[in-house]
């Protein structure tokens, strides 16, 4: 399966470039940005669903090991990792004013969990579809785009 792998290659041609990310970990081009985005380069990154960190180059692969599955998993752990599930949960539990364990509660948070997940999945088969594998591409707030490096003519 076509996903999305943090990379090096090509990293640094840009002077706003970072990796902080695991060289070929799983990433995601959904997310959840700042005010200041462009500052502190939240709207540039990739997420990777293992180190929790961000890279501004991410990489076409194909992982015949990787299921789709695998992929939904991968992004599960990431948001219960780093907080968001018990955010949600919290945020629900507070607007409804019920306990964060009321199957209510519970129940909406999964649904949303699921249409979050789906989101991030599809987004990068969105991404994997629209360029050739082994292509190194970065991100702009919602624009992805091949990166290459400038030639001289």
């Amino acid at each position: 399966m076509l996903v999305l792998i943090a990379t090096n290659e090509l990293q640094g041609a840009a002077a706003d470039d970072y990796a902080w990310t695991v060289e070929g970990e799983l990433v995601t081009p959904v997310v959840s940005e700042c005010a200041s985005g462009d500052r502190c380069g939240c709207r540039r990154g990739f997420p990777g669903l293992a180190s929790s960190r961000a890279t501004t180059t991410a990489m076409v692969v194909d992982r015949p090991g990787v299921s789709d599955l695998d992929l939904r998993d991968a992004v599960y752990d990431w948001l219960d990792r780093d907080g968001w599930i018990d955010l949600f949960q919290a945020d629900i539990a507070t607007e409804r004013r019920l306990d964060v364990d009321d199957l209510e509660v519970v129940d909406e948070v999964a649904h949303l969990v699921d249409d979050l997940i789906d989101e991030h999945v599809d987004t990068i088969h969105a991404v994997c579809r629209s360029f050739p594998e082994g292509t190194v591409v970065t991100r702009r707030g919602h624009l992805i785009t091949a990166r290459s490096l400038p030639s001289a003519a």
